[in-house]
């Protein structure tokens, strides 16, 4: 094949054009001001001194304060325009906006041949080598403050409390603690953006690529598994850059400390460092027993969310069977498994958090116990024990978080393996377009078409027992000039559907294979299966094109979109649901053919759009777009080259190339007039052009002056203009805002975690648990100072004494005996207390997610028709992880923090009352302070959460449409979109963080304010207070950690604030609105046996899908007895699939009643209406498939035998039933990939047979088939389905011309009902749809009907 590989040239950046960038770019936010700060240059004192005022405003974040003013604003004014809104928050850095970091990606990418690992590190290091500079300052800082200390209780042992160098100290203890806030959070906020601009660079470069596959690139991908790669490995690498300094800074920090140790009390320090650092070893095993078993979750996560995805994707198919109860059962039970392995991750991460707390005091023991053992001349002082104390403190967090750091850093590599082998993938090769020497009006060539889909050898069979088969289309050679219409038909699994995914280059070819395109060609397309945005009808046909007012008016009226558009309140600004799911199947399909059509496009390709359409609908549409036999000097393609596929045999003599196959080759490709000659040497092959051409011979004849009547008559209906004003679009507004909080969380939200955690008994468990804790840790610390003490003289502690610590070595045991016994107390009431908060979020977390599921399954198809598929996906997505995991351990943390901060309290007041002054002042700042912040800060997290939900639907959205995507060349449009997504989630994560870092960094000068308060108690005041040595060290020691302990509590409680909007998220899905009960009441309890006859009656039917839009049944009245064969047509979006949606309940009804045998549906449970064995049963339009295997799909939960599901799919002559048992096996790929619509029908008709309803619905289930195997379906139904009353939607008139009833709609009404005799001798609408078969057709089935 003529092509060039794109595999070594990645995809360039879609948004790399600034003009297009900018229609994107939000401009009511504001520029992100370190931007603006950045440009200013010193070259005045004035140029100085606004430089200071930049370096303050960013070390500060001082540019929050204006966001902080609008949350505090919205707790008086609760209206919406005060409400913090995404138009409030900063723009993203320039630095970090997606388009300049996709084109960066790329660009450095390239220079570095692909060598992921650097690619990375040249991208994020100019934020990343900042934030280490910073971190070496904060880690001087913080080693600097106990050798400070240190000299200060010198002074105070040697007498010179009142020295004045004692003041130096002091102050330079104040200066150190604010040098070691401000740098420690400038670092987290560099490292914070770091992690933000590889998540975007990287979530970019995955999106882009994911649309760049070939086929040999595609296989084995599923769409969740590239969902996962953007969701959860770019999140790991994003957590990753939060701590990666720690891998330098923590191995300096250990060292450094340890040699401070070993000059202030020698080798016997080296005891307990030994201690720690021999915890490596188990704090390494721990981490790597959790990231086993967190690997074992996240694959039953994936498991759960695979249910949970199939059953939204086809929530309407899951209501219909009633299989509510049973997915809620499949999810439960993966949740079940989840929660096993959850709740031993958590245990670990306990016991990790058991080890943080533990081995410092643990540690120090042993250091004191070898350095007071191995000399008596070694004393335990003050100024050695205190220090000692914040030393090993300070060591205590990196060697105890090293485990924890490597395990991250391991999921990060897995990760950063996982991604850099998608980038590896085999890129998609595009035809070299070539103009043809010898022809100018030739737009497209095929020669010697080879193309494969699946596996080019033999079956393959998984470990699961899924076989994956493989298809060959050959033998295809044609050629199409501009102008020209080639036909492509064939039976059932025939390759159709695989020559346009070959065109369109999604299926692999053979080397032989040339496919020639003219040099400026572009290409346009409409899919089987209608590719439909989740917005406007406009914006759906403009794709992306620069509107031009009178094209679109005739490709609106050539589509026969016109009266639709006038039904709907915005017209042409009506948005459409996701996935067109308020359209009818015609609608979706004329939609995306418009598409197709208004792109002026040089090739265009239509799979199989007029199976959806009506009879009427269907002419008028090939008249208008296709019929090359009519005078039609304004057909809209006349300058295009057109494949159709198709099954409308019909049209062949319409048509100016007719391409058919069968079994996988093509066994002709000619005219009209040659295939009426032409015989086939292959048995079959004659078969199939014989049953054609019988079918093509009953098309109505070429009646020019007929046709021109049509497209005349359809030009008049341009009366009444659609083209809706942009003031008209909230009128078609269907999808609402993401619903959110506003403000800082309620208590209720706060009590609602408690409430699913255990209650009132779990609160005063975990009260009594923490009083006990902490209580130990503090008693520890007072026996240190009380120990101290002693040195030189006897001490009586509670009636007892203990001796003098010069007494020897000796003197030393009883001191070491009690510190041994508080120190099993305090590890036993530790464990006691970190185990019950752990199993009270886990507790909550099994709670919360039970009931989100039950509610979800249950709402209404109205909530599913309005919220994008993404946002439920999320809640069951980040929302779960965030409760399961973050949201336990960060409430787990905020309780231990709290009770730290009483302790803290208690010991300082104790000590030093007139410390409570000076605690109430700054206590008051910080909770003024914290309470300002959370005016904003809780919204936005809530708005950094939100911003997730249009990522995940954009990615999803594009993924399922990457065919039309492409073919369109439009990948550079959607990027654009997915990347202006992508900068409103940095956007607000940024100004998270920033004002995150805006608090902290008050809190940490709050902090050292305490701290010189405290110094100055023990310098100035402590012969006034009557302070020993070893008090003035314990006192120091607690009022020093009340910098700790605000950073501590303000960390832990803004996590926690933000994961318990997830929790927040999760409970408003259980109060979503419900259907009716499922279970019917005793009152109106139906027999096991109902019903027996499927007698149905439509009573004055009105139902409207929602209160503001019209009637879709207005008054409908029908009745079917029992074993009639009903048909319903009427012209598309007449209201024919509604008759179902009401028939099932989906949506109930206004008035009117449905019955069935008598008994009035209404007063039944749903799942006495769907889904009952023997009951009704539904072939939806849409033939829905899952994940999984053949058997899988028809028998979901494994309740019938192999020869029962067997025995089905041969009675609808199934391809492949020739295989045997092996075709169960046979593997169905997401949504069906690798099966033609037609073959997706089949296997839903297989369904029915296997469910052997009384009533059987088929909405127009049988419009991706072949004529000949329709006729064989219909057949099959009269002889499979005796005693079954049948309901069957079609446009296919022919099939349907021998039923008993037939029910002619018309705007929500019974136009005309009765046999199709008595129709046909009205002359109503029933007639005028036969009559637009053509003369020849409607002749036959006029002869049929009598």
């Amino acid at each position: 094949m003529c092509s060039r590989s794109d595999n070594k040239n990645p995809p360039q950046a879609a948004s790399r054009t600034d003009d297009v960038k900018e229609q994107l770019d939000d401009s009511e936010s504001s520029p992100w001001p370190e931007d603006h700060n950045l440009s200013a240059s010193p070259t005045s004192c004035g140029c100085i001194l606004q430089s200071i005022s930049s370096m303050y405003n960013k070390l500060m974040y001082s540019y929050m304060t204006q966001i902080f003013k609008k949350g505090a604003a919205q707790r008086i004014d609760k209206s919406k325009d005060a409400q913090l809104t995404q138009h409030d928050l900063y723009r993203t850095p320039k630095n970090i906006d997606a388009a300049h970091l996709n084109s960066e990606f790329w660009s450095i990418y390239e220079q570095t041949e692909q060598h992921f690992k650097r690619t990375l590190w040249f991208v994020v290091r100019k934020t990343f080598i900042p934030a280490g500079v910073y971190q070496l300052f904060a880690l001087t800082a913080q080693i600097s403050i106990p050798m400070c200390v240190m000299k200060l209780l010198q002074a105070l042992e040697s007498g010179r409390s009142g020295d004045r160098n004692n003041i130096v100290y002091v102050i330079a203890i104040f200066l150190l603690a604010i040098i070691n806030g401000v740098c420690t959070q400038r670092y987290q906020f560099l490292s914070y953006q770091s992690g933000i601009l590889l998540r975007t660079a990287l979530t970019c470069a995955i999106y882009e690529k994911s649309l760049n596959l070939s086929p040999k690139g595609r296989m084995g991908l599923t769409n969740g598994s590239i969902t996962n790669l953007v969701a959860t490995d770019t999140q790991k690498l994003f957590e990753v850059m939060h701590e990666a300094h720690q891998i330098w800074s923590c191995p300096i920090a250990i060292v450094v400390v340890v040699v401070l140790m070993l000059i202030i009390i020698g080798p016997s320090c080296l005891v307990g460092a030994a201690f720690l650092v021999g915890l490596l070893p188990l704090s390494k095993k721990v981490t790597h027993a959790m990231v086993h078993i967190r690997k074992k979750r996240v694959a039953v996560a994936d498991e759960r969310i695979e249910i949970v995805s199939s059953m939204l994707q086809d929530i309407k198919i899951t209501k219909l069977n009633n299989y509510e109860d049973r997915f809620e059962a499949r999810v439960l039970e993966a949740r079940r498994r989840e929660m096993a392995f959850i709740r031993k991750e958590q245990i670990l991460w306990g016991f990790t958090l058991i080890i943080v707390v533990s081995t410092p005091v643990i540690a120090s023991f042993a250091t004191y116990a070898t350095f007071v053992l191995v000399s008596s001349e070694n004393i335990m002082t003050a100024s050695v024990v205190f220090t000692l104390a914040q030393l090993f403190n300070m060591i205590k967090f990196p060697i105890n978080q090293a485990g924890q750091l490597l395990g991250k850093l391991a999921l990060g590599l897995q990760a950063m393996h996982r991604i850099s082998n998608f980038m590896s993938r085999e890129s998609a090769q595009n035809v070299i377009s070539e103009d043809n020497p010898n022809d100018n009006e030739t737009v497209l060539s095929v020669q010697n078409g080879e193309f494969y889909v699946g596996e080019q050898t033999a079956e393959v069979t998984s470990t699961d027992g899924v076989q994956s088969g493989g298809f060959t289309l050959s033998g295809i050679d044609f050629s199409l000039k501009r102008g020209e219409v080639l036909a492509v038909l064939g039976p059932v699994a025939c390759g159709k559907s695989t020559l346009i995914q070959s065109l369109l280059q999604q299926c692999a070819s053979s080397d032989k294979t040339s496919i020639m395109m003219a040099s400026d060609a572009k290409l346009s397309y409409a899919a089987q299966t209608p590719f439909i945005l989740s917005t406007t009808v406009r914006e759906n046909v403009l794709f992306g094109l620069p509107f031009e007012k009178d094209r679109y008016e005739k490709v609106l009226d050539a589509c026969c979109l016109r009266p639709d558009l006038l039904l709907w309140p915005a017209g042409d600004l009506t948005e459409i649901g996701e996935r067109g799911v308020t359209m009818s199947g015609g609608q979706k399909a004329r939609v995306s053919v418009a598409r197709a059509v208004y792109a002026n496009a040089d090739v265009v390709l239509f799979d199989d759009i007029l199976s959806a359409l009506d009879a009427g609908t269907s002419q008028r549409l090939f008249d208008n777009v296709f019929d090359n036999n009519v005078h039609n000097k304004d057909r809209l393609l006349q300058n295009s080259g057109t494949i159709l596929v198709t099954h409308a045999e019909h049209v062949l003599k319409r048509v100016d190339k007719i391409l058919v196959l069968d079994r996988g080759q093509s066994i002709f490709c000619g005219t009209w007039a040659q295939l009426q000659s032409f015989q086939s040497e292959n048995t079959r092959h004659r078969t199939t052009l014989l049953s054609m051409r019988s079918s093509a011979q009953l098309s109505a004849s070429s009646d020019t002056t007929n046709s021109s009547e049509k497209i005349d008559a359809t030009k008049n209906v341009k009366q009444v203009s659609v083209i809706a004003k942009d003031t008209d679009a909230s009128k078609g507004e269907l999808k609402s805002d993401e619903q959110r909080e506003h403000g800082g969380s309620s208590v209720g939200v706060w009590l609602l975690w408690f409430v699913y955690a255990g209650g009132f008994f779990f609160i005063i468990m975990q009260v009594i648990f923490l009083i006990l804790d902490r209580g130990s840790y503090v008693v520890i610390d007072w026996w240190l100072a009380i120990w101290t003490s002693s040195a030189g003289t006897e001490i009586t502690v509670f009636g007892r004494t203990f001796p003098n610590q010069y007494d020897g070595i000796q003197a030393q045991t009883p001191y070491l005996i009690v510190y041994v016994v508080l120190i099993v107390f305090m590890f036993v009431f530790l464990v006691a207390r970190t185990q019950w908060a752990i199993h009270g979020g886990i507790r909550a977390s099994r709670r919360v997610f039970s009931n989100m599921t039950h509610r979800v399954l249950h709402a209404p198809m109205s909530y599913f028709d309005t919220t994008p598929l993404g946002r439920i996906i999320n809640r069951f997505t980040y929302d779960v992880e965030q409760v399961d995991i973050a949201l336990a351990q960060n409430m787990s943390i905020l309780i231990i923090c709290c009770s730290w901060a009483v302790a803290a309290q208690v010991v300082m007041i104790s000590i030093v009352p007139y410390m409570a002054l000076v605690n109430a002042m700054v206590f008051s700042l910080y909770f003024v302070m914290l309470r300002y912040y959370r005016g904003a800060g809780a919204d936005l997290q809530r708005l950094d959460a939100v911003s997730r939900s249009p990522i995940a639907a954009s990615l999803s959205e594009s993924i399922d449409g990457a065919a039309t995507i492409k073919a369109f060349d439009k990948n550079r449009h959607f990027a654009l979109l997915f990347q202006n997504h992508i900068n409103q989630n940095s956007s607000a994560m940024l100004n998270f963080v920033a004002g995150r870092r805006w608090l902290a960094v008050r809190l940490d000068i709050l902090g050292a304010f305490v701290t010189l308060c405290a110094s100055l108690c023990i310098t100035v005041f402590s012969d006034q207070l009557g302070l020993s040595p070893g008090l003035a060290g314990f006192f120091f020691i607690w009022g020093s950690t009340v910098s700790i302990t605000f950073a501590f509590f303000t960390n832990s409680f803004s996590e926690a604030e933000a994961a318990i909007t997830s929790i927040e998220r999760m409970h408003s899905m259980e109060m979503l609105p419900q259907e009716r009960s499922m279970i019917t009441s005793k009152d109106n309890k139906v027999d096991s046996t109902w019903p027996q006859k499927g007698d149905l009656v439509f009573e004055n039917v009105s139902l409207r899908y929602r209160p503001n839009l019209p009637l879709s049944l207005d008054k409908l009245s029908f009745s079917i007895t029992h074993g009639q064969r009903c048909a319903v047509v009427g012209r598309t979006g007449a209201g024919k699939s509604t008759l179902t949606t009401a028939l099932f309940r989906l949506v109930e009804i206004e008035e009117g009643t449905i019955s069935l045998d008598g008994v009035d549906l209404s007063t039944l449970g749903l799942s006495d209406v769907r889904g009952r064995r023997n009951g009704m049963f539904i072939l939806p339009q849409e033939p829905a498939v899952f994940a999984g295997s053949i058997r899988t799909n028809l028998d979901p939960f494994d309740s019938l035998s192999d020869e029962e599901i067997m025995r089905a799919l041969q009675l609808v002559k199934f391809p492949g039933c020739g295989r045997g048992m092996s075709l169960l096996a046979q593997s169905v790929e997401e949504g069906g990939a690798n099966f033609s619509a037609g073959e997706k029908q089949l296997l839903c008709l297989t369904r029915a047979m296997l469910v052997n309803p009384r009533l059987l619905v088929l909405d127009e289930a049988t419009s991706s088939v072949d004529g000949a195997t329709d006729d064989f379906v219909q057949r099959m139904l009269r002889s499979q389905f005796p005693n079954t009353t049948l309901l069957t939607i079609a446009h296919r008139l022919n099939t349907i011309i021998d039923y008993d009833v037939v029910i002619v709609m018309d705007k929500g009404k019974v136009a005309e009902i009765g046999s199709p005799k008595e129709l046909l001798s009205l002359n109503g609408l029933f007639a005028g749809m036969v009559d637009a078969t053509g003369p020849d057709l409607a002749a036959q089935l006029n002869l049929l009907a009598k």
